[in-house]
């Protein structure tokens, strides 16, 4: 394992660390580096790890072997003290990084970040002196350090690294910290995108592609229609030359049918008793690009009839005409099948039905209300009519030809289900009705076989999108000291840097979160409701590579719960604003959970079906106490787990936040994109600089902090809470009225 991937692990628990025991750590740290030497490591080794990419193989050995036994000394330490359960792995991780950059601090402090490494744009700066590239940080006087101040700088820095590498539970359950080396400004994320799209030709215009319209095909789980392909689908084209095989259009007009290529083809019923060829008639505008078809372009054997078109007449030669379809290829005899006798390739078809409906949800073809059978759709009776449509196909040309029987009226019945004699009475009448019906157009259910391979259909596509993301350095912490003191107070000083850093990462957690909230309101779109929407730009393309399976969504809301409560009984009451608060929060994760696609793109992570997804839920201790259902640890219900997290940051009063994550150990500590964020941490030196400032001498203990707020996912829930104090200790007035 490479010094590289070595860092990127992390796993543990919560933990703090008091002074008493931060003094027990420092010594045994100096033990350990009296054993070693001045540093734990060499010299060679820390320049190794500041520049992985110009090491050779012999080198990359021995400096994988020096971090293997620092991490083995630093797990004896920490087991030793009684700390290993208190420790992340990222702890342990940062403790290592630093403890290579022991053997060379001037090396660690001043190492330039040259311009082929990561992510280089907005972080590198041009010296005007010298012409190259430099990290902007602080610049300590390191010929006036002694041999004493170099050593204790050693020990600081492991110790420093290993109890500030972490926020506190809100931050970590939100943002948990990942490693990034010290040869690197930052960390990428890759993902391999299976991108589906439409064959396409090239315009001639110039335009440009737009990517050709490629989206993820994880995007189809939940949008059907990204998969969906009707490029062989025999769909009959009207055209000036092909308007005479189809239904006269003033009885059914041509409509315009939308293809999955993205093309569009007027279309209409087929006339009965008319021969011509389906393949002929069915070269859309996209077939058209490949070419006119030839004699290598076939039908497939599954040909349906897929409706027929009924003509109803009133006031005889010169009166109205109306149509109806009727759907048949579900019913049966609708299929073709090969001919018993004739070329093998012919295809004949004998439908017969005696029990097609017309009844009160009968309408036209082209929607509208029938006037014509009105006696019959308004009243609520049904009538069955019957006919037979018969013809053939041949497979090889496209050739058909159907033809249909004098339409039959078989019975009439009332609300009552009672069968009318048709020859009297209000039987008679409505009979009368059908009379000169006729059927005189058809749709086929048909497609060709493509066996010359003229279409290609849907293409798949594998594509790589990196996120790089740039670790800055912070404004520096500093203690300052009297040069006469010694390090008696060193201790407690880490101690203070510690607390001040942890302090910073955990409230800068929070500050994320609500960047991440302003973002969101101002890019998500309350109309993108669905969570594939079928406009490819209708998708922000934010925060990295979880905008490629993730649908971003965002939900804000208020809730007062004093006003909406109705409690009868004082000891309820407490149980009453834990239903309010855990039945919005239910209600907003399930929301966020179906709109942004969250299970499509968790179960092809998984390769099929993903763990249960935690709900991370971050609020005050006050609203805290009441998120968690009386006995059950499930608040979400058996779809999620939970995690509540709180903190005393300001912001948060009053306020709950909510998204997901993936707390499962073989996503612990890298960049996860299916967890709302990571926290970056990249080792820092802590250093004790003798200084002049205003004409005094002084010792400062200093620090750099390196660390950044990344949000994964585009998902987040917030509530603005009230009345909890007013539903919880006062009266709830009830809406009481008199009951008669």
């Amino acid at each position: 394992m490479t010094y590289a991937t070595t860092l990127f692990r992390n796993k543990g628990r919560n933990g703090a660390l008091p002074v008493s025991q931060l003094d027990r750590l420092i010594e045994s740290l100096r033990g350990e580096q009296n054993e070693r030497g001045a540093a734990f490591a060499s010299n060679q080794m820390t320049r190794a790890a500041l520049a992985l990419e110009s090491i050779d193989s012999a080198v990359q050995i021995e400096l994988n072997n020096t971090l293997d036994g620092l991490n083995t000394a630093l797990e004896t330490i920490v087991t030793e003290l009684g700390l290993s359960r208190e420790l992340t792995q990222a702890q342990r991780d940062a403790a290592g990084a630093a403890g290579l950059l022991s053997g060379d601090i001037a090396a660690a402090l001043h190492q330039p970040i040259r311009h082929e490494r990561v992510s280089t744009e907005s972080v590198n700066y041009l010296s005007p002196e010298t012409g190259e590239f430099y990290y902007e940080r602080i610049q300590p006087a390191l010929e006036a350090y002694d041999e004493k101040e170099n050593k204790n700088a050693v020990v600081y820095m492991v110790a420093y690294n290993m109890m500030a590498a972490r926020q506190d539970e809100f931050g970590e359950a939100f943002y948990p910290t990942v490693v990034v080396g010290n040869d690197q400004v930052g960390y990428t994320v890759s993902i391999r995108l299976i991108e589906i799209s439409n064959d396409i030709r090239r315009p001639i215009s110039g335009d440009a592609s737009n990517n050709f319209n490629r989206r993820n095909i994880v995007q189809a789980v939940i949008y059907p229609d990204l998969l969906r392909n009707d490029i062989t689908k025999v769909i009959p084209v009207v055209r000036d030359d092909s308007a005479k095989y189809f239904v006269d259009p003033a009885l059914v007009a041509p409509y315009s049918v939308l293809l999955t290529d993205g093309s569009a083809s007027n279309t209409a019923p087929l006339a009965i008793g008319k021969k011509f060829s389906l393949i002929n008639i069915s070269q859309t505008e996209s077939t058209l690009d490949s070419g006119l078809m030839d004699i290598t372009d076939a039908l497939d054997t599954n040909v349906v009839l897929d409706a027929v078109y009924v003509e109803f007449t009133s006031g005889g030669t010169g009166g109205t005409s109306e149509v109806v379809k009727f759907r048949t290829s579900a019913m049966q005899r609708a299929t073709f099948n090969f001919a018993v006798q004739g070329y093998y390739r012919e295809m004949n078809l004998q439908f017969d039905s005696e029990t097609l409906l017309v009844g009160p949800n009968t309408v036209l073809a082209d929607g509208g209300q029938s006037t014509i059978l009105a006696p019959i759709v308004s009243q609520g009776y049904e009538a069955r009519i019957g006919m037979d449509v018969f013809g053939k196909v041949v497979l090889e040309t496209g050739d058909i030809s159907l033809n249909a029987s004098t339409v039959r009226l078989n019975s009439i019945k009332d609300t009552s289900d009672t069968s009318l004699d048709l020859t009297t009475g209000t039987g008679a009448t409505l009979a009368a009705l059908f009379d000169g019906a006729s059927v005189i157009g058809f749709d086929i259910d048909a497609r060709r076989t493509n066996s010359n391979r003229r279409q290609r259909g849907k293409l798949l596509n594998t594509n790589f999108f990196s996120q790089v993301y740039t670790v800055p350095l912070h404004a520096p912490i500093t203690i300052p000291r009297p040069m006469q003191v010694g390090d008696v107070n060193d201790s407690s000083d880490l101690a203070a840097l510690i607390t001040a850093t942890r302090i910073m990462t955990s409230n800068d957690a929070v500050d994320a979160i609500f960047r991440l909230r302003d973002l969101l309101a101002e890019t998500t779109s309350a109309l993108n409701t669905t969570p594939v929407p079928n406009n490819p730009l209708d998708t922000p393309a934010i925060l990295g590579v979880s905008a490629f399976i993730i649908q971003p969504a965002f939900m804000y809301r208020e809730l007062a719960v004093d006003s909406s409560l109705d409690s009868l009984s004082a000891h309820q009451r407490a149980a009453d604003v834990q239903a309010a608060l855990v039945n919005e929060i239910r209600d907003m994760a399930y929301t966020l959970y179906v709109q942004s696609g969250y299970k499509a793109a968790a179960d092809a992570r998984a390769g099929g079906v993903a763990p249960v997804p935690t709900v991370v839920i971050g609020t005050d201790p006050y609203i805290a106490r009441y998120l968690m259902t009386t006995g059950d640890l499930r608040t979400m219900g058996i779809a999620f787990d939970t995690k509540v997290v709180s903190t005393l940051n300001e912001r948060m009063s009053g306020k709950i936040v909510l998204s997901f994550g993936d707390f499962s150990s073989e996503t612990a500590g890298v960049p996860n994109p299916l967890h709302f964020g990571n926290m970056a941490w990249k080792p820092e030196t802590t250093v004790v600089l003798p200084m002049v400032r205003n004409g005094a001498q002084s010792k400062e203990l200093t620090v750099q902090p390196s660390y950044l707020h990344i949000n994964n996912l585009a998902v987040l829930g917030m509530i603005d809470v009230s009345g909890i104090t007013a539903a919880a200790t006062s009266k709830v007035p009830v809406n009481m009225r008199t009951v008669q």
